[in-house]
């Protein structure tokens, strides 16, 4: 189990699952990263939106194992209903929607015995401030590994060079234990 920042595009990932966003509350209001995956995988995203159910309440996930007769290199989407264009949530209701959508994926990967998830930091369609959504995934996450051994490994990928960069300063000011190299961070 880690939790580890990597600088690369998350579509060149490699992990067994990758978490998407989107606002449950209809469909066709994807995050832009869930537009990118559906181009890629028109063929996946075509049956993932099939089957989620609308609407989706904010703060929840779903889970969707892709079939193997589709040609895509991750065998589970994660769904995460994270994006809010109705209301005005304070940041600290933001980022009860993102802990929460974020746990219930780690759940969701436990119980299909999913090892390793992708994603991005889940700054949510408000554009929660990047490191403080950062230092809530950190927390949802070590969190979730102090209850359980099969919390799978999560790699948050960051393409922007700026972005990276203030997050690993970020990770070596407030994670004393983090292992920082190069292109990536161990955090937990």
């Amino acid at each position: 189990m880690k939790l580890e920042l990597t600088h690369k595009n998350l579509f060149e990932s490699s992990e067994g699952g990758i978490l998407l966003a989107i606002d449950g509350a209809s469909k066709g209001m994807e995050g832009n990263l869930a537009r990118n995956f559906a181009r890629l995988n028109p063929d996946v995203w075509e049956e993932i939106e099939y089957e989620i159910t609308y609407p989706m309440a904010l703060g929840t996930a779903k889970v969707f194992e892709i079939l193997s007769d589709i040609d895509c290199k991750y065998k589970f989407c994660f769904i995460a209903s994270t994006l809010n264009h109705l209301d005005v949530l304070s940041d600290h209701e933001k980022l009860k929607v993102q802990s929460s959508a974020f746990r219930q994926v780690l759940s969701l990967a436990e119980s299909r015995g999913v090892r390793s998830i992708a994603t991005a930091v889940m700054v949510g369609g408000w554009r929660l401030e990047l490191c403080m959504a950062y230092a809530k995934m950190v927390e949802t996450y070590t969190n979730a590994i102090e209850l359980s051994s099969a919390v799978p490994r999560v790699n948050i990928y960051t393409m922007a060079q700026k972005e990276f960069e203030q997050l690993i300063n970020f990770t070596m000011e407030n994670y004393p234990n983090a292992e920082v190299s190069g292109k990536s961070a161990r955090v937990a």
